[in-house]
């Protein structure tokens, strides 16, 4: 009499594998070990820079010195991105109320912005606007230089330019020094160019080449437009679908749940999270040494972490074996996967939009304590902090290999390195001894926290993480995670880097 024999599932209907290859012993030191690295880890990611000056280089950070020939604090910024995009398609925008869609009274930051402001303001609403905002800034600054308890005397750099722009407001831009020039044009590159055009015609050729290419911005941002209101909709749509035919059990999961026990891939885990602690620790040290240009080296650095990815087959593990547990296999096929992995990625974006709500609402907590705070002290309002982002900077600033390598570190290296760890390696293990929604959020939590975001910014990136986790426990592979790791990165660094090329000076 032949009986069919059926390997073990879970409730959920994973199939069962036995445990990862480790010892009792092995798995205590494992864990221990993942608990200091990974608290090192989060911290130095996630902390100013002071404590690293202090203990690491024995100082305090350097102050940051702008000079005449700088730009300015807050380039590529929120004011000056919008002031940008305004300003190279003036002709079309001159008669929109642009000051209401950028001005809401919490985005001048920095009394650069506020100079900002004042040219954006002079060139769409006239010379008596610019005066008003120059007007405010003055007594801003002259409020802190009287103040009886902390004094500030302003920057020179401020007080130079607000005099330059108040000479272009009133005389006129022929009525400036040539130092003068130089300087509204090093530290607000398009804004203070275009601010030295006032009074031109339209089409004279100093102002028209400074707003050429308008029509770009526009089918840029309504393609932008397109995609930010019919991408959701379409992932919401999806997302439910999903949710329904999970609940009903008609999304069977495929992943292979390992027994409990085991140190393999946990291994694998800590071993990734000491690499990049060092690669992080050594480029701190090379920024603050004799050659910080070697600290771009980081961008190439990073690919030496892929060779912890191989640790399961180091310690034993055949090949065959190690590709099926850390999800390195072709599932039902390399395009069908692929292909889910994009209409994964399309339902997650729903649950990434909660994230970034989620982070606004902290932000806006945030700020509302500090100046309920600062109301019980008898203190002014607290200024909102200017949010900053690092990769746009880089692609603003530096050449072209610099971009390039930032691109493919964050189309190929992110999909394939960090999917493997988190959501093949780490995620493997905790799924031996947790349900897999405990297994997707916790991996998600410290993905997030290894990026240097600061911790009332992660919840996109967590909203993010647990999704891709969801699509590993789905398919059992890796691809459909990595193909969605790849669309979002992808995206976000194209975007990033068309907004520059269509904003940046033109001269």
């Amino acid at each position: 009499m032949r009986h069919d024999l059926q390997a073990p599932t879970t409730k959920q209907g994973n199939p069962i594998d036995p445990a990862d290859p480790g010892t009792s012993f092995s798995r205590l030191a494992a864990i221990l070990f993942t608990i200091f690295i990974v608290a090192f880890v989060v911290f130095w990611q996630n902390s100013g820079d002071d404590w690293k000056y202090k203990y690491l280089l024995k100082s305090t950070p350097p102050p940051v010195e702008y000079t005449a020939e700088m730009s300015a604090p807050g380039s590529f910024g929120q004011v000056d991105i919008m002031g940008r995009l305004y300003l190279r398609g003036f002709p079309l925008f001159q008669s929109q109320p642009v000051m209401s869609y950028i001005d809401n009274g919490e985005m001048a930051f920095s009394e650069e912005d506020q100079l900002r402001l004042a040219i954006i303001d002079g060139s769409f609403n006239g010379n008596e606007a610019a005066i008003e905002r120059l007007d405010a800034l003055e007594s801003q600054l002259e409020g802190k230089r009287l103040d009886p308890i902390t004094p500030q005397e302003p920057d020179s750099l401020i007080l130079a330019e607000l005099a330059a722009l108040r000479t272009v407001y009133t005389v006129g831009p022929d009525a400036l020094e040539d130092n003068q020039r130089d300087q509204l044009a090093d530290r607000y590159n398009l804004l203070g160019k275009f601010a030295m055009t006032n009074g031109l015609n339209e089409t004279d050729l100093k102002r028209s080449k400074l707003t050429q290419g308008s029509g770009w911005i526009i089918a840029f941002g309504f393609f932008v437009l397109l995609v930010v209101v019919v991408v959701p909709l379409v992932g919401f749509g999806l997302l439910m679908w999903g949710i329904i035919f999970l609940a009903t059990g008609r999304l069977k999961l495929r992943n292979h749940v390992p027994s409990k026990g085991g140190s393999v891939f946990l291994e694998t885990y800590a071993l990734f999270v000491a690499g990049f602690a060092v690669m992080a620790v050594a480029t701190f040290l090379v920024a603050n040494s004799s050659h910080p240009e070697l600290a771009s080296l980081s961008l190439l650095a990073q690919w030496l972490l892929l060779l912890t990815v191989l640790w399961g087959i180091i310690r034993g593990m055949s090949s065959r074996t190690w590709r099926k547990a850390i999800g390195w296999h072709t599932g039902e096929g390399v395009l069908k996967e692929i292909g889910i992995g994009i209409i994964a990625y399309i339902a997650s974006i729903p649950i990434y939009i909660i994230g970034i709500i989620i982070t606004m609402i902290l932000l806006l907590t945030k700020e509302a304590i500090a100046n309920a705070n600062a109301l019980a002290n008898n203190e002014g309002p607290v200024e909102p902090e200017a949010l900053s982002n690092p990769i746009l900077e880089i692609i603003a600033t530096q050449g072209f290999v610099t971009v390039l390598m930032l691109f493919i570190l964050a189309t190929t290296w992110a999909p394939i390195v960090e999917e493997t760890i988190f959501r093949g390696a780490l995620f493997r293990h905790m799924r031996s001894s947790m349900h897999w929604v405990v297994a997707a959020f916790l991996s998600a939590f410290l993905f997030a926290f290894m990026h240097d975001y600061g911790p009332l910014l992660v919840a996109p990136l967590i909203a993010l993480g647990f999704m891709f986790a969801f699509m590993r426990e789905w398919r059992g592979s890796l691809i459909a995670p990595m193909t969605a790791h790849f669309l979002h990165n992808f995206s976000l660094m194209s975007f990033m880097i068309l907004l520059v090329q269509l904003i940046k000076d033109p001269m």
